[in-house]
């Protein structure tokens, strides 16, 4: 590893530190409960990939340690109100063997809590330090259509009328939405406040809806069983369209044409933004690494 790389290891390390005391304070003035409910959820930690790959992405584009840890908290805080949203929707008990908030505080909190998050998203957004209007305009509107598109994904998700007839390709659209979106927000956001060309944050923002696609099959695959007959899930979709075929191994296949199309569109960008993609896309399949699937 060079001292370059060490280096910025060691700086996202330590603005990641920084970045969670500001998330434990961000709702210091909220009501006793929704901030008892934010507490919670921020036991049920993981691997905050999300605001890593934000430090990671801001940091390599030469954008201000301040800026990128509000960048990072603000990416963070939308993919918590996501979560907490998919776990009252889908009826999960448990997050990272945390109980989830509706289970521990009920469905109106989780739902005043999300809204409360995604609202404190903007605000940090908003308050970025040194940037100028049109660039602080930009970046909400990236941000609002990430949280759109990821909304409209959802919809389709939990929409079990169309969903017993989805095709693969519905499959994709709607994970490319619900997963996708909110994968490369930090990563689009980033380049946002950099300044890049509309043209190369259209292409990495389909470059992350394709990885997006390999997140959600790499989840559906493990939780095939789990999922069968309940929620939408694409081994089911292949399996359902595809009886006579394999379907691990046309998973497999997906996995790896969505992988290699990503990495297609990207092979134009600088190396910054490839390298981390090769990042978040390392972490996606060390998370899966029991399953068969070239990485």
């Amino acid at each position: 590893m060079t001292t370059y790389q060490s280096v910025v290891n060691a700086t996202i390390e330590r603005l990641a530190s920084d970045c969670e005391i500001r998330l434990a304070s961000s709702l210091h003035d909220a009501t006793p409960k929704l901030q008892a409910a934010w507490q919670h959820q921020l036991l049920a930690k993981g691997k905050r990939l999300r605001l890593r790959l934000s430090l990671r992405t801001a940091l390599t584009l030469g954008i201000t340690e301040e800026q990128c840890q509000h960048l990072a908290c603000a990416c963070e805080l939308v993919h918590q109100a996501s979560l907490i949203h998919d776990d009252l929707m889908d009826n999960d008990r448990y997050r990272n063997n945390v109980s989830t908030i509706w289970y521990e505080f009920g469905s109106e909190t989780a739902i005043c809590l999300g809204d409360t998050l995604l609202v404190e998203a903007f605000f940090l957004i908003n308050t970025i330090p040194h940037i100028d209007s049109g660039s602080m305009r930009a970046l909400a509107t990236i941000f609002r259509n990430s949280i759109h598109a990821a909304a409209e994904g959802q919809v389709r998700d939990c929409d079990t009328n169309a969903v017993e007839h989805y095709t693969y390709t519905d499959y994709v659209d709607a994970v490319q939405r619900k997963s996708g979106a909110l994968l490369g927000l930090p990563v689009i956001s980033a380049m946002v406040l950099q300044g890049s060309n509309k043209d190369n944050i259209v292409t990495v923002t389909e470059a992350f809806a394709e990885l997006g696609v390999v997140y959600q099959l790499l989840d559906d695959i493990e939780d095939r069983n789990i999922d069968e007959n309940h929620r939408l899930n694409g081994y089911w979709i292949l399996a359902k369209n595809a009886p006579k075929q394999d379907i691990y191994r046309l998973a497999t296949i997906n996995i790896e044409k969505h992988l290699k199309l990503a990495e297609r569109l990207l092979a134009t960008q600088e190396e910054s933004i490839q390298n981390c993609f090769g990042y978040i896309k390392t972490l996606i399949f060390q998370k899966h690494s029991k399953l068969a699937v070239a990485s």
